[in-house]
């Protein structure tokens, strides 16, 4: 009897775990797929569904300022380099060795843990191309190698978080400044036969991830271009032309390859950079803001563009920081005022004064750069290994994490609104005074950076 009654018990006990769903099945939200109507993002149900996150920044392609490498022209002088001492296949096995530590689930847990809803994830053309004419890495059935992307996608899953794809890097660069691949190279809009081939392979790039991910309903949109033209100084108005017809014909072309997943537009400095919906006819876009200005009452008119635009189209903040006289609180009650999506710039970082700037959720400043130049392999995989896991003992949290975190549920501090800026007013006494803190410390080194850039010739 004793031993029916024990088999009966363990029996029980076995039937309810197996009735309890996973700590990812329980904890991930569904994520229904997400499209426009008028100037909100609503889901299939219709609910508008505001998205508040960060950028995965220095994943896909990286900047030295906030990355392990030093070279202010950019990564791809860097991975030339590095492509000629080794050989494509070994190098793109390095990055690879890179990405897999640079992000890992500990930071999606991180994300998801601050209240957030999506990521938006900076990506280069040579994550998945050996070349700038479009030879795709591929697996040994075949099919392209999109599986780190997968991963990612997998991940955002697992955390309830929805996915933005910015093709941040492209071949025939799309501006002129290093954080597209190489700082003063734009040719992708030149009217040449070359700039022609370019813009060929991005269509394919796009097409070919359009049809990878269509369907996907954790991929919230598709970012064609990362800051296309950059701030347009050297060029003339025949270069905005030709982007915006660039960026019809590749609508048009993923589009066509997915028809129902949001395609994002950057605008990048005010809406009338591209054009407005009406004059190609597209639909189911939202268009893309970057600010990083230096006083409220500009952070005030460039969002009151938004609001007068009048594109009947939703606006997304996707990178955003308050430099000089404005502060956070400014801009993030601001921005959750007028119902804007917003991700900041950016996730993690690593370089001087990192592990307290409010410029990422996550800093070390102890992580040692590569020397592309002189190092062996096993030392550059060791430097682009486990200890750059925000969760190596390297990284520590920024007073900045938990400071958004007050923001990332629609939260509108409406005093701040009033105020002259610079000095955060939500939060707590010590939260803002770490805030100040961190801003002034970040302040010292962006104008180092500056001047850096400056002597090589690199800023623009």
């Amino acid at each position: 009897m004793k031993k029916r009654i024990t088999a009966f018990v363990l029996a029980l006990i076995i039937a309810l775990f197996a009735s309890v769903p996973s700590f990812a099945a329980k904890s991930a939200k569904a994520l229904p797929l997400l499209h426009t109507e008028g100037e909100k993002i609503v889901d299939s149900k219709g609910r508008e569904i505001t998205l508040r996150g960060t950028n995965f920044g220095g994943w896909g392609i990286m900047e030295d300022w906030f990355c392990p490498y030093t070279n202010p022209a950019g990564e791809d002088p860097v991975y030339e380099t590095l492509v000629s001492r080794f050989g494509v296949s070994k190098v793109h096995e390095l990055f690879k060795t890179y990405r897999s530590n640079w992000i890992t689930e500990t930071d999606f847990k991180n994300v998801a843990g601050l209240g957030m809803n999506v990521i938006r994830l900076p990506i280069w053309y040579r994550n998945f191309q050996k070349d700038d004419n479009g030879t795709w890495y591929r697996k040994s059935n075949g099919a392209i190698d999109f599986s780190e992307l997968d991963g990612i996608v997998s991940l955002c899953k697992k955390y309830g978080l929805y996915l933005i794809i910015d093709l941040h890097g492209l071949p025939g660069y799309q501006n002129d400044y290093d954080h597209c691949g190489k700082s003063k190279s734009m040719s992708l809009f030149d009217d040449t036969a070359k700039a022609a081939r370019y813009r060929k392979v991005v269509i394919d790039f796009w097409v070919q991830l359009a049809k990878h991910y269509k369907g996907e309903s954790a991929v919230a949109m598709y970012d064609l271009m990362n800051e296309p033209l950059g701030t347009n100084i050297t060029r003339d108005g025949n270069y905005q032309k030709a982007f915006w017809d660039f960026s019809d014909e590749l609508y048009r072309a993923v589009r066509k390859a997915d028809p129902n997943h949001i395609i994002c537009m950057e605008a990048i400095w005010d809406p009338s950079a591209i054009a407005s919906p009406d004059v190609y006819g597209w639909k189911n876009i939202v268009y893309q803001e970057h600010l990083y200005d230096i006083t409220n009452p500009t952070i005030l008119r460039k969002v009151n563009e938004i609001r007068d635009a009048g594109y009947n189209a939703p606006f997304y903040i996707g990178e955003f920081y308050p430099r000089g006289l404005t502060s956070f609180d400014y801009m993030l009650s601001l921005f959750n005022k007028r119902n804007l999506s917003w991700t900041t710039w950016t996730y993690k970082g690593a370089g001087p004064d990192a592990d307290k700037s409010p410029w990422f959720l996550y800093g070390s400043a102890d992580i040692e750069k590569i020397d592309y130049e002189n190092d062996s392999y096993s030392t550059l995989l060791k430097k682009f290994g486990k200890c750059l896991r925000t969760d190596g003992g390297s990284f520590r949290k920024n007073a900045f994490a938990d400071y958004v975190a007050n923001f990332t549920d629609g939260y509108v501090d409406k005093a701040c609104l009033s105020s002259s800026g610079m000095v955060e007013t939500a939060g707590t006494f010590s939260e803002r005074g770490a805030m100040l803190s961190q801003k002034l410390t970040a302040i010292k080194t962006t104008i180092l950076d500056w001047i850096r850039k400056l002597k090589t010739g690199d800023l623009l």
